[in-house]
């Protein structure tokens, strides 16, 4: 640990994601994680599946049996074969002793926010983690699954609640990304986000989007905190070869929660996201707005350095740094040779708390000596916003930091501050509620609107009738069921292939993207050519809907069914390329949604009860936009085709992902285009359609863009 500094990755999923791990899914992969790390030189780890404490729960039990074998009468013979076996195991339980492994769940809030929950190793039983995850709204049926079929019962600020009564760290998993506060949040309730003491890191991919979050925070008066927030990087790592791939490096003495608690919270000298110096930490903190120099702690300093604790807690908070001039020039507290080190050191210490001790009330600040060549030192004291305005014993004045200067307030100045506080202090408690009555009131009346035009359609729509074959999982021998089983979660499949394949529920549509038109295919040897050229629908457990020229077997590592609609003369004029973009669309899923409570097609009392819109074939302008919606299909299908071509050569995760945003982007356009095609024929007016969309966006239902 030089200079204190370990290298931390807190975000690590096991094969208990099962719904998106790409590694080995053995108890041996449990073990690889750990050797990884280690060879990493990585200290502190967190395992964070998907909704699950099930990957942590899993490594522990494996660390009990190796200890039980490890005690086992059948190793206390001395045979050369038992003496191998304890050296082996003797060296995975080492791995235990070397890193600390903090037990953590990548948790999903109802709008889709991630967030990574680290609970103390000490504090936390496991079945705590496991009731913590009931009261949110997560079973065994969601446990893993990175898109899970069920909502939590939390929202952020909810989440941010429960965690107050637990020993644990919270921290966006992907602030910059779709599923981060960043990027999915807006207005008040991203600043409220941001705010909450409750959020003590995020994790970030982009420098520049870093840089933007910071000048926010640090600008924009909403955004203000008490205790500065962490900039972080972790891994993600969906396989034991990614672990530490990206890494943060936290000031911590020994491996220890509470202190990896107490360095976040003071990020410009405790946190990096690059090896750090000291040389990088006191540049870092001499360009801080809130960091003030003090040349020593003498007689002749001390009223200058009692005024800016006070100042630094009345105000934001921020640095006094002893050993540094006014102006920011390093200068340096001289201490004797190494005998007198040590006793000079805690002569400053002692002046410190001297200094502290004189003014009124309780300051919460931390010190920290960076040791410069020539026997000097710099020491840094970290001094934090407190809730209340605090003064000089003896001295009646209270001193602020106003435009990044030493001020002494007036009577008017006090006031306003006093009255800014109080009013931050309602706002926090009232605001959350507020906006949470106000979503409910913008669904209730969302629904009312929804009723006259639901009436419209039921009106003005037959109902539907498809030839529906009910379709079981085919047997695959061992091999085959094998290589699907352990292949990539993410993976969506080949540009062509014999056999379609999911692993189980599916949504009808993913939270930032829209879900794919065409199968998910795959290629296996050993069932050979056994589709059937009709034009098929396919609708899975969860309502998922997927376009296929052909009707292909199906494999699906549950067993289960699938549903396909074929086309016959009863269902004329619809055809299935028609059908398939009618039950994909928005429209379908608000009438679905406001109707059944439910989105799932797969239900038999939902897809019974489906209706198809009457149109006036006859017309010339009806019959040119259906044949425009079946070429949007066809667009879409045509880049389907070309990004499962394009990413079948690629091997980085990392361009993999770039490749599916460009991909998502590209079909935006076309699926709204779909949308709008569809609300035409169905004679809705523009009011109509904001009624209907704005009733998705409040249940959280992506809406394609015309981008």
């Amino acid at each position: 640990m030089s200079d204190g500094f370990v290298k931390v990755d807190l975000h690590i999923h096991t094969p208990a994601s099962i719904s998106c791990y790409k590694g080995k899914r053995d108890d041996s992969e449990f073990l690889s994680i750990l050797r990884k790390a280690k060879s990493k030189g990585i200290k502190i780890i967190a395992l964070t599946d998907h909704n699950s404490i099930q990957g942590y729960k899993k490594l522990m039990e494996l660390k009990s049996t190796l200890m039980k074998e490890l005690n086992s009468p059948s190793l206390k013979t001395k045979t050369a074969q038992a003496n191998q076996r304890i050296s082996t195991i003797e060296k995975d339980l080492s791995l235990f002793k070397d890193i600390l492994i903090l037990p953590g769940i990548e948790f999903e809030v109802s709008n889709g926010i991630h967030l990574l929950i680290i609970f103390n190793n000490n504090s936390t039983r496991i079945e705590i983690i496991e009731e913590f995850l009931k009261d949110g709204g997560y079973g065994a049926d969601s446990f893993g699954k990175e898109d899970s079929p069920i909502l939590s019962k939390w929202d952020i600020f909810a989440l941010f609640e429960q965690t107050r009564k637990y020993d644990c760290l919270v921290i966006d998993a992907h602030t910059d990304k779709t599923k981060g506060i960043w990027n999915t949040t807006q207005g008040i309730t991203r600043a409220n986000c941001f705010k909450s003491p409750q959020l003590h890191a995020v994790c970030y991919r982009s420098e520049e989007q870093k840089d933007n979050i910071k000048n926010t925070l640090h600008c924009a008066r909403e955004y203000s905190r008490q205790v500065p927030l962490s900039f972080v990087k972790f891994s993600d790592a969906h396989d034991a070869k990614e672990v530490g791939s990206a890494l943060t490096w936290v000031k911590v003495d020994k491996l220890d929660f509470q202190l990896l608690r107490t360095a976040l919270a003071n990020p410009s000298e405790m946190v990096s996201t690059e090896e750090p110096t000291t040389t990088k930490i006191l540049e870092r903190l001499l360009g801080l707005s809130t960091s003030f120099g003090v040349p020593d702690v003498t007689i002749a300093f001390q009223a200058n350095f009692k005024k800016l604790i006070c100042a630094l807690h009345n105000s934001n908070g921020g640095y006094i740094l002893l050993g540094v001039t006014e102006g920011k020039k390093q200068r340096g507290i001289s201490l004797g040779e190494s005998k007198q080190k040590k006793q000079e050191l805690e002569a400053i210490s002692q002046e410190i708390d001297g200094c502290f001790s004189e003014i009124e009330g309780l300051i919460m600040y931390q010190s920290t000596t960076y040791h410069l060549q020539n026997n000097k030192v710099i020491v840094s004291i970290l001094v934090q916003q407190g809730a209340s305005l605090t003064n000089i014993k003896c001295d009646g004045n209270i001193y602020y930091i106003k435009d990044g200067k030493l001020t002494t307030l007036s009577a008017t100045d006090i006031h306003a501050i006093v009255e800014d506080k109080i009013i931050q202090q309602v706002e926090s408690k009232i605001s959350q509620k507020l906006m949470a009555v106000e979503q409910d009131c913008h669904l209730i009346k969302s629904i009312f609107a929804s009723l006259p035009l639901m009436r419209n359609f039921e009106r003005n729509s037959i109902e539907a009738r498809f030839d529906i074959g009910i379709a079981d999982s085919v047997t695959l021998d061992a091999d085959s069921a094998q290589k699907l089983t352990e292949m990539d979660a993410s993976s969506n499949g080949t540009s062509r292939g014999n056999l379609f394949f999911y692993r189980d529920y599916q949504r009808p549509r993913l939270k930032e993207a829209y879900l794919r038109y065409s199968l998910p295919r795959f290629n296996l040897r050993n069932i050979g050519e056994r589709s059937v050229d009709v034009e098929t629908i396919y609708i899975i457990p969860g309502g998922a809907v997927y376009y296929s020229r052909k009707d292909y077997p199906f494999y699906s590592t549950t067993g289960g069914i699938v549903l396909k609609l074929y086309r016959t003369e009863r269902n004329t004029p619809y055809g299935i390329k028609f059908t398939t973009c009618f039950l994909k669309s928005s429209f379908l899923m608000w009438y679905c949604g406001n109707k059944f409570d439910d989105f799932d097609l797969f239900r038999p009392e939902i897809l019974r009860k489906l209706r198809l819109p009457i149109i006036n074939t006859r017309n010339p302008i009806n019959v040119a936009k259906l044949q425009e919606l079946e070429a949007c299909l066809g667009e879409i299908l045509d880049l389907e085709r070309k990004y499962l071509v394009t990413v079948q050569r690629l091997r980085d995760r990392q361009l993999i992902v770039e490749q599916t945003d460009q991909h998502n982007s590209a079909v935006d356009p076309f699926a709204y285009k779909i949308d709008q095609i569809i609300y035409q024929l169905l004679g809705l007016y523009a009011e109509d359609v904001g009624v209907i969309e704005n009733n998705l966006r409040l249940n959280g239902i992506f809406l394609p863009q015309n981008t």
